[in-house]
């Protein structure tokens, strides 16, 4: 009989200790990684987010990066925007240059330039350059290079007040202009007044402080509507990400250029720093606020200038500019020609000019755009971490390889994707605390669970060859208790008789057996035990070893035998195992009498080859009911008539689509033989299913049990 299937997967279900040690060997690799990302991100050697950007000291050498800055800087590669329009730069590149000359221009030139864009009404005009020399244009220079010049002719330049420094600060009087200073920590030039800008709140230590100041000469220093600082700070790989918004420079509180100019162009109120004491959170001026690290650096999301924002003083001489190119809008002069100093490295850019820089802050200004890394953000990070790595050692080692590395992916996926987000609405979110201890946790634990597999396979393996050895000694001793097909033919001269049974694994339940009986009778037998394997043919021995007792006592006739045989099976039948039974007696005289226990009914082939079925009422199969009458069936199997009895693995036996080889096409397999010797028979029928099969598992156990009456 077939039974049903169960898949199992050894390998896939690990035992509660080997479960556990995968568990406990995650969590310690996640919280070793934990330990080493914090040390990462918290010893001050080698810097964090805690100092994302932070300027190296000194003869320091540059550290590698961490990981999540380069995340961040690549955020701001494939990042797309522009910088307001309401920024506009004046460059004097190199084309400028070889129209006006070399820099530094006359102070005269200059005023020119301003004195132009001022037209227009801007909001704001700042130099992203310094004048902290008097003009070249003086009496002293002038006697110095032109000796011969009679000293009338330099009388005029000897008037400060008819000086080009004079012409440029009575333009700068005249416009809102900012003018550039420059923190240092060396000796200064030109003490500057106080700054113009007013603030309100506290400034902290945290403030960048500068001791000295490098200012513009004092007619321009004077005339200048604000000051800012152009001060930058490049991180410890010389790429700049920040820039203070203020500092404490020559003992003045000082907003930066850019900070200055929006102030100008609102119209100067006071800054407001937003913090207490020990930090700042934020600056506000006029209607903008922008989030700050401690100390008041701003870090930038930097976007592209483009083209239209760009102008050269050629085409502004020569009056090729918009109407409206400048109005209402901040300005800003650079120098962008080659052999400036100021030039420096961004996420974005290799190499770009301050005055670029100075446009991006400005526009992080105006518009709130400024990076900030979130007071919650650790926490939140560490315990998203937590959370994955404690779901991990919970639920991975139940998980297979496949899924383990989908959800891996998805975590991986989700913490990044989550990370990019933030950084759209300018938050700095580190994926790292997410992924690092989720990562190594979850390869850990694959890795234990390779090793918890080898072992559970070496564990199968040799359970498996010590089952091999028990089968194949189960094989034997079945084999043993069976005729051998030699030997049926010797059994009895009324009937020539052939067997053949071939189990679907080594052992099998299915059994036949064929004795003599007194009187010059003939006993045979086919049944078939559910299920395969070692209990089946357990089972099956037990089943034939009554069968040949039971059937043997002169006082049971055959239907009360089969009786008994079911009464005693099912006595103690732990199992709920069931057996199918034929059973036959064939007389001298060809009377045939028989009972089925739940059998496929045999067939009999005449010796024309016509095969009809041998319709037996029977009974359930052995062990479904206690004390079952099973019916006596009395038939006629004539000379030359031949009797084919089988078990379900030739009806039910399957092809690769699952069909059944099926009733009919036994019959059309025994008809083949007819006229053939009775062996040829069984191994025809064999051949036709096993053909019929086509290599595929065998079903069930099967097995042909053929007699024949010689003809006469």
């Amino acid at each position: 009989m077939t039974d049903l299937r169960s898949r199992s997967d050894a390998l896939s279900e690990l035992d509660p200790a080997a479960r556990r040690r995968v568990r406990i060997g995650g969590l310690i690799a996640a919280i070793l990684t934990s330990l080493f990302l914090s040390a990462v991100v918290l010893a001050p050697p080698i810097g964090s987010l805690r100092t994302l950007g932070a300027p190296a000291a000194p003869g320091e050498r540059t550290p590698p990066l961490p990981a999540s800055q380069w995340l961040f800087d690549l955020f701001q590669r494939v990042s797309t925007g522009r910088v307001s329009p309401q920024v506009q730069i004046v460059e004097i590149d190199e084309q400028t240059l070889a129209t006006f000359g070399a820099w530094p221009w006359s102070r005269f030139d200059v005023a020119a330039l301003v004195a132009k864009i001022a037209e227009q009404n801007p909001a704001a005009i700042g130099f992203d350059l310094m004048f902290p020399e008097r003009d070249r244009l003086n009496a002293e220079f002038l006697a110095e290079y032109y000796p011969q010049l009679p000293p009338s002719a330099l009388e005029p330049f000897r008037s400060e007040e008819d000086g080009a420094d004079s012409a440029l600060g009575r333009t700068l009087g005249k416009t809102p202009s900012v003018l550039a200073r420059l923190g240092t920590y060396g000796e200064g030039q030109n003490t500057p007044l106080p700054p113009l800008a007013r603030f309100e709140g506290v400034a902290p230590p945290t403030t960048p402080v500068y001791p000295t100041v490098i200012a513009n000469v004092p007619t321009l220093e004077n005339r200048a509507a604000g000051h800012g600082l152009v001060n930058g700070e490049k991180g410890r790989d010389g790429v700049v990400r920040n820039i203070p918004l203020l500092g404490r420079a020559g003992g003045y509180l000082t907003p930066s250029l850019a900070l200055e100019l929006v102030r100008i162009a609102e119209g100067e109120p006071p800054i407001r720093l937003e913090g207490d004491a020990s930090r700042i959170h934020a600056i506000a001026i006029g209607k903008h606020r922008v989030r700050t690290m401690p100390g008041g650096q701003m870090r930038l999301r930097f976007r592209d200038v483009m083209e239209d924002q760009i102008t050269s003083p050629v085409d502004i001489a020569e009056g090729r500019v918009p109407a409206n190119q400048f109005t209402g809008k901040i300005v800003l002069i650079g120098l962008t020609s080659a052999g400036t100093t100021d030039v420096v490295a961004t996420p974005r850019n290799t190499a770009i000019y301050g005055v670029f820089v100075q446009a991006q802050a400005i526009d992080a200004i105006l518009n709130s755009r400024a990076l900030v890394r979130p007071p919650w953000a650790v926490g939140a990070e560490w315990i998203a971490g937590l959370a994955i790595v404690l779901a991990a050692c919970a639920f991975l080692p139940r998980l297979r390889l496949r899924a383990i590395a989908a959800l891996a992916a998805a975590i991986n996926a989700a913490a990044l994707g989550g990370s990019w987000l933030a950084f759209q609405g300018g938050l700095l979110v580190d994926p790292a605390p997410v992924v690092a201890p989720a990562f190594v946790a979850a390869m850990t634990m694959i890795s234990l669970l390779f090793v918890e597999g080898g072992r559970i396979r070496n564990r199968l393996r040799s359970s498996l060859e010590a089952e091999r050895h028990e089968r194949e000694a189960a094989s034997q001793i079945q084999e043993g208790m069976l005729i051998p097909r030699a030997r049926l033919a010797a059994i009895s001269p009324i009937a020539d008789v052939d067997a053949v049974l071939l189990p679907a694994r080594s052992v099998g339940g299915d059994l036949y057996d064929v004795f003599a009986l007194p009187a010059g009778r003939l006993c045979f037998l086919v049944g078939d035990v559910t299920g395969k394997g070692l209990p089946a043919s357990l089972f099956m021995a037990l089943g034939k070893a009554l069968s040949r007792s039971l059937l043997t006592q002169p006082h049971l006739d055959l239907a009360q035998a089969v009786g008994a045989i079911n009464n005693e099976l099912n006595a103690g039948n732990g199992q709920s195992m069931q057996m199918s039974l034929l059973v036959g007696i064939l007389h001298a005289d060809g009377r045939l009498e028989m009972c089925s226990a739940g059998h496929e009914d045999p067939f009999v082939m005449n010796p024309a080859g016509e095969v009809r079925s041998l319709q037996l009422d029977g009974g359930p199969p052995l062990c479904a009911m206690d004390d079952f009458p099973y019916p006596l069936e009395t038939f006629r199997l004539e000379p030359g008539e031949t009797l084919v009895a089988f078990t379900d693995g030739v009806t039910e036996a399957q092809d690769r689509g699952q069909a059944l080889f099926g009733a009919r096409r036994a019959a059309v397999g025994i008809a083949a033989a007819v006229g053939r010797p009775i062996s040829e028979l069984v191994d025809t029928l064999v051949a036709e299913v096993r053909a019929f099969e086509a290599g595929a598992e065998p079903s069930d156990d099967l097995t042909v049990l053929a007699l024949r009456r010689p003809a006469p």
